[in-house]
């Protein structure tokens, strides 16, 4: 199979994909038609860039789907307006229903959140997802015993604060877990360049393709920093020795909806 397709009766031969190819690897013959050296095949990331830039529908590489390939219509694009509503609506949601989002849109939304940026595309996080609210409660639970069981090993101020924190989830308010339907946690392997900033970035997107489908998220961020040392979690979740937990996002239907945009503070912007 040709690893560079191309539909030469689609091709316009203006070298806008040889132009946004990333690993630099399409080049053109004397007839300006593109083509791939055979040697140089192994170098492309699979980004997409040939198939998402070229207007004519005219190429694409072996190692990506066709069958997922969509042509953008006008009536597709938002308008600027629409896209600062979106984005200034996006809160972090502290308060769920006792609702399991649907597996269709769950997986949409991880559909979505594949298109996250990743250095070289290699994307090499994985993600664990609880099916229910009961993992998350098992989850917030073991938070609170890590807690316990180190809280005379803190500072005193932050052995004071976690006390509190202690006592109220002892009375019945989640802080640590929200009482979230579900729980999203991203996973990178050890020594992975860019892992951090990869998973971040994932999880953004992650939380952005949820608002999309008015499901609420906020970052588990006492779930996040105990997980990262409790040996109990990492075996609840089979965190391999080789793994680390980046990051997670609570989520589920929110109980309460955005109905105005507020005020934020201005941007610290320094011109050079």
């Amino acid at each position: 199979m040709t690893f560079f397709n191309l539909n030469q009766n689609k091709c316009k031969k203006d070298g806008i994909c040889s132009s946004v190819c990333v690993a630099n690897i399409i080049q053109s013959d004397e007839n300006k038609i593109p083509f791939i050296d055979q040697n140089k095949e192994n170098r492309c990331i699979s980004c997409g860039h040939c198939v998402a830039f070229c207007p004519h529908e005219a190429c694409y590489v072996s190692n990506l789907n066709p069958d997922m390939f969509y042509k953008v219509k006008k009536e597709d694009i938002i308008s600027s307006h629409q896209a600062e509503v979106f984005l200034k609506t996006r809160r972090s949601i502290r308060h769920f229903k006792n609702k399991q989002v649907e597996t269709q849109i769950l997986n949409n939304i991880m559909t979505t959140t594949t298109y996250a940026p990743s250095a070289k595309n290699k994307h090499h996080e994985r993600w664990i997802i609880t099916q229910d609210r009961a993992k998350v409660k098992s989850l917030g639970d073991m938070v609170i015993q890590y807690l316990k069981d180190n809280i005379n090993n803190m500072p005193q101020d932050e052995a004071m604060y976690f006390k509190l924190l202690i006592r109220a989830y002892s009375l019945g308010k989640d802080i640590i877990m929200r009482d979230a339907s579900q729980l999203a946690i991203i996973i990178q392997p050890n020594n992975v360049e860019f892992a951090i900033e990869d998973a971040t970035i994932a999880l953004t997107y992650f939380e952005l393709a949820s608002h999309a489908y008015g499901i609420g998220c906020v970052w588990a961020g006492y779930f996040t920093e105990v997980a990262k040392k409790s040996k109990q979690i990492k075996e609840f979740l089979e965190i391999k020795d080789h793994e680390n937990i980046i990051g997670a996002q609570l989520f589920g239907y929110p109980l309460y909806k955005v109905k105005q945009i507020t005020s934020r503070h201005k941007p610290n912007i320094t011109t050079i």
